[in-house]
């Protein structure tokens, strides 16, 4: 884990000594083991590293090579060094020491521009081109690792965070309105539907799979790499499918097991974490060796309010892993005394921005917190397991094979789909629903649910007025959101938008931040460019079979995954079910709290003040299920919205 940054003055002028290193004293805001930097004219590099790796500990940046003018400042993990290794020729006895700095310059040098084609991992890096007079920056292709940039006159700078860019771009620190609206209006915990905005005006994140090129002309950007069906991978049988997804699945955890400090995992009872712990731990096992894993519980005295089939404690889930695997230990973490708006202060700290996860992120920051203080330096997360790994869900799988014509598969799987639903008939009419036009469905669904339409609306905090200057309405048509979450698009379709840039735009920053502020990695394989890339080429019929869901990792994981596991469909885990419950003692001081958003200028001018009045003494904290109400769920992303704009103009006064 590294944090790099730069400027590039293109119009010619000698860059200030000073302003470089203001601008390294703000990314000391979380702890380093080197840091570094070059400066010549026109341009300054910095780099603040921790280790993580074994080559990371011998790694100096910014580096120079004179022979070719080229000076690289990189923040990366690259996980194909074997593969690099070949392509580039290194000889044998060099290749244990090479950085992967190293490689990412030599694979710049051989391939240029288009270098980050052959990178494998999480990174973010600036190239110098001496000779060419022109600066080349690239971020992997899930976008695990942050590149923040502004562009202004003559003048071109980046960063891991937001804030140290306000040091050499000498531009006001206003936020970016369109930001504010996406967050506040969409129900859903993403934060914003354009992939490059941030919370301020002026400073843009490079998206994932994007490079740009900077010169004295301009500044060029495209995208190098994104998620696609094809071409198809045809392979003979279901045990050539599930081998070779085995396969690289166990390259993508074993690559991102490399650390000189042990390799965790964050485990529910879940089929994704699951898998990875499991495959982790067989990695550890080779060498002797035992895996940790972390889980969170509800906290002491939670009152079960979940359907017989949803579970708060999925525990017994975890001990079944557990004790199959043998080596994998387990630290169950209750985080007694945290809730969900404990702590904001130092998260706004950290992630430099509001937040909408507030019902798993104590408990996040809490578990890398405890695996810190055991050494940990990677943790493997399973993010975008439901889109990858064990992706597979009935409905759009027979929506699939209506659109495609496939009668000989769709009536036996609709028959099992039927059979397995308590209310069959509702279900197949909600089926041959989603076959509909959205449009139709829309209107459908505001007269048959409109329920639906009260929860999502009940969600979104956002001043009408702000909204109606902003054109919330246009934005959501224009970048094709529903707020209503209506299912209409075909297994593929439905992959490639929910592994789109906006998607990782969110949940790159959050993880590249924890991670330097707890000095951990945090990682996942289920969006390793290989593991994604197999996914979606396979065919679809791998996913569904005979209307068990999610099919082709629960027979892929035979033998690895216990039963109790690998074939639940009974039971479904809900994480953070107590977030409401661990509000209560607390409620009446946050109640008071709330009821005072409206003093500041910046909360009239973006919350709706009035309903947000209006509801804090409707709700009832008091009751099991209040978790599930989402009028408690906007009173408290308006106080994390007011928390951060007062702790905002605090710091800047």
């Amino acid at each position: 884990m590294s944090a790099v940054c730069g400027i590039y003055q293109y119009n010619g002028s000698s860059i200030p000594p000073q302003t470089g290193s203001t601008m390294m004293k703000e990314l000391r805001v979380f702890e380093a083991d080197a840091e570094g930097t070059w400066q010549k004219g026109q341009l300054f590099l910095g780099w603040r590293a921790q280790h993580i790796t074994p080559e990371s500990v011998r790694e100096i940046l910014p580096y120079h090579d004179e022979a070719s003018g080229l000076t690289i400042t990189a923040d990366a993990i690259i996980d194909n060094r074997g593969e690099l290794f070949d392509k580039l020729a290194v000889q044998h006895c060099h290749r244990a020491d090479l950085a992967d700095s190293m490689l990412i310059l030599r694979a710049y040098q051989k391939w240029g521009g288009r270098c980050p084609e052959h990178l494998l991992g999480d990174f973010a890096f600036a190239i110098w081109d001496e000779r060419g007079q022109e600066l080349f920056c690239a971020v992997d292709p899930a976008g695990r690792r942050t590149f923040y940039y502004h562009r202004s006159a003559g003048l071109f700078a980046f960063c891991t965070l937001l804030k140290p860019l306000f040091v050499p771009a000498k531009i006001v620190k206003r936020y970016d309105e369109t930001w504010l609206a996406d967050f506040l209006a969409m129900p859903c915990v993403s934060h914003q539907l354009d992939p490059e905005l941030t919370i301020y005006e002026d400073i843009y994140l490079l998206p994932a799979g994007h490079n740009l090129t900077v010169r004295s002309g301009g500044m060029v950007k495209q995208a190098y790499w994104r998620p696609q069906g094809e071409p198809k991978i045809r392979l003979k049988s279901d045990q050539e499918y599930e081998s070779a997804f085995r396969e690289v699945l166990r390259e993508a955890v074993r690559c991102r097991l490399r650390s000189i400090r042990p390799a965790a995992a964050m485990m529910s009872g879940g089929l994704d974490s699951t898998s990875l712990a499991c495959m982790a731990a067989k990695e550890a096992a080779k060498a002797g060796g035992r895996f940790p894993a972390f889980t969170a519980l509800p906290m002491e005295g939670y009152r079960d309010w979940l359907p017989d089939d949803t579970l708060a404690d999925e525990s017994s889930y975890v001990e079944a892993v557990r004790e199959q695997a043998g080596n994998i230990d387990v630290t169950y973490c209750r985080c007694e005394g945290r809730h969900p708006l404990s702590g904001t202060g130092r998260l706004f700290a950290v992630l430099e921005q509001p937040y909408k996860i507030f019902e798993n992120l104590y408990w996040v920051d809490a578990i890398m917190a405890a695996a810190g203080r055991l050494g940990v330096g990677a943790m493997l997360s399973g993010t975008y397991g439901n889109d990858t790994i064990s992706f597979g869900y009935i409905v759009p799988h027979l929506r699939y094979l209506f659109r495609t014509g496939r009668w000989h598969r769709l009536v036996p799987e609709s028959w099992h789909f039927i059979k397995e639903e308590r209310h069959p008939f509702r279900e197949l009419l909600l089926l041959l629903m989603t076959l509909l036009p959205y449009n139709i469905q829309k209107n459908i669904f505001q007269h048959m649910d409109p329920g639906r339409l009260r929860s999502a609306l009940a969600l979104s905090p956002i001043n009408p007025e702000f909204a109606c200057r902003i054109s919330v309405a246009k934005r959501f048509d224009g970048f094709e959101y529903d707020p209503l979450f209506i299912s209409h698009l075909d297994p593929l379709e439905t992959r490639l938008k929910r592994l789109g840039l906006a998607a990782f735009s969110h949940t790159g920053p959050i993880t590249v931040k924890l991670g330097l502020a707890h000095k951990m990695s945090y990682r996942d394989p289920t969006v390793d460019r290989r593991v994604i890339d197999f996914c979606l080429r396979i065919p679809e019929g791998q996913y569904v079979r005979a209307g068990q869901e999610r099919s082709l990792l629960r027979r892929a994981m035979t033998g690895i995954l216990p039963d109790k596991v690998r074939l639940n469909t009974g039971e479904r885990g809900r994480q953070s079910a107590d977030w409401a419950q661990r509000l209560e003692a607390s409620w009446p001081e946050l109640a008071a709290e709330i009821r005072s958003i409206g003093d500041l200028e910046a909360e009239r001018e973006y919350l709706d003040i009035a309903r947000i009045h209006r509801f804090v003494d409707r709700v009832d904290i008091t009751k099991d299920h209040a978790a599930s109400n989402p009028n408690l769920r906007m009173l408290v992303r308006s106080l994390i919205l007011s928390r951060f704009l007062r702790s905002d103009l605090n710091a800047a006064q």
